[in-house]
């Protein structure tokens, strides 16, 4: 029988009773007890009406104990893989070759390695290092005293060429048994400032005439500095921006003379072009009146006036307050091309006195059909004050 015929069976047994009441009660407590039976045994029933009348409890949570290990066992740890024979020489070679260089004497550096010093390693020298390595410059050339009493004694000053320019532009040339054209050392603007060095000043020339080196030679080492100059377009080589770099860290100076005078001519553009890859940090910057290299030998009120009345200013590049590259743009290399004579008011421009005893203004490079390209070229005063201005770079150069 389903339930609800039940339920309708009973219902009627009620209504047809005479005590309604009695079978009521009856049915009530009927039915309470067969829904305890269900409560009873359904688990899910009862626990959802305990959890309504229950309050609610905190777990603790346990802690796991602590797992204590057991002393006194052999750990065993994996041996190391085998090492190939190779490895091994190898391993016996490399140490061989340490020891025998800890119990040698270091080898002196050799010229190419001596290429290797950086701009970094140069600034984080000392002061105390740096005074011993100029202090030492000094002495190589014999430098006393400042002014016009300086005394110095200097081996040879060079003449740096190159590839693609005209190197020896301030320089008579003359044909050699093969018929090239090949400059005369004897005739130029260098030679004559060595002689005017030496009768003006007590700085002694070893050396009578300039010594023409590239710039990747030893040989620039032993000038106090290097003259470079030209009208046309150079390009250093990779060796010998590295020799230039190290000549100036070792003290060394470039004295440049544009022989086109002025701004952007093709020698100024390729000068600062090859500066900034032997000085990368540095710049070409220009010098105010007040500089001690118009004051180091002869007193100059401002830059002396240049070929065709050009007055640039004198620029310089500077590393840690001392001057390593020293560059005038007037041209006063080729007013060097005329030698004074003794009495120093006439001048000889590579040809003797005519007939009347006057000094005929032609010499290797600046001919009379020239004169309209250099306008005060036959300018005496001008001419002695290029001589005086570049004494006066070299005793600056000696005394920094």
């Amino acid at each position: 029988m389903k339930f609800k015929e039940f339920i309708k069976k009973r219902y009627n047994i009620i209504r047809q009773s005479e005590a309604l009441g009695v079978s009521i009660l009856i049915h009530a407590i009927i039915a309470v007890a067969m829904a305890f039976v269900i409560v009873s045994s359904s688990e899910t029933m009862r626990n959802a009406i305990t959890s309504v009348f229950r309050k609610p409890v905190k777990k603790k949570i346990e802690q796991p104990k602590p797992v204590v290990m057991p002393k006194n066992i052999p750990v065993n740890i994996p041996p190391p893989p085998p090492k190939m024979k190779k490895m091994q020489k190898l391993e016996k070679r490399l140490v061989v070759k340490r020891n025998i260089k800890s119990k040698l004497r270091p080898k002196t550096l050799t010229f190419k390695k001596k290429t290797k010093i950086d701009f970094k390693t140069a600034n984080n020298l000392g002061k105390s290092v740096k005074n011993m390595m100029y202090r030492d410059y000094a002495a190589r050339h014999g430098v006393e005293s400042s002014g016009k009493t300086i005394r110095a004694i200097i081996d040879k000053i060079v003449l740096l060429s190159y590839e693609g320019g005209d190197w020896d532009c301030e320089f008579h040339h003359i044909k050699n048994r093969k018929g090239k054209s090949v400059p005369d050392l004897t005739h130029g603007s260098l030679i004559n400032l060595i002689h005017e060095i030496e009768r003006r000043t007590n700085i002694e020339v070893k050396h009578k005439t300039p010594v023409v080196a590239r710039a990747d030679s030893p040989e620039i080492h032993d000038s106090p500095f290097v003259y470079i100059t030209g009208h046309k377009n150079f390009k250093f080589t990779d060796a010998e921006v590295e020799n230039l770099r190290t000549y100036i860290l070792q003290g060394g100076a470039i004295v440049a003379n544009s022989s086109l005078p002025g701004r952007r001519s093709r020698f100024d553009v390729a000068f600062r072009r090859e500066m900034k890859r032997v000085i990368p940090d540095h710049d070409l910057k220009p010098v105010s009146n007040k500089h001690k290299v118009f004051r180091s030998f002869v007193v100059f009120q401002g830059v002396p006036m240049g070929m065709n009345y050009w007055q640039e200013p004198i620029e310089t590049i500077e590393i840690d307050g001392r001057v390593v590259v020293i560059y005038n743009l007037n041209d006063y290399g080729d007013f060097m091309l005329a030698s004074l004579d003794s009495t120093g008011n006439a001048i000889k421009y590579g040809l003797a006195a005519d007939a009347k005893g006057y000094y005929r203004w032609q010499g290797p490079r600046i001919w009379h059909n020239e004169r309209k390209i250099y306008a005060n070229v036959e300018d005496f005063k001008t001419t002695l004050d290029a001589y005086l201005m570049n004494i006066n770079i070299l005793a600056y150069l000696l005394t920094r």
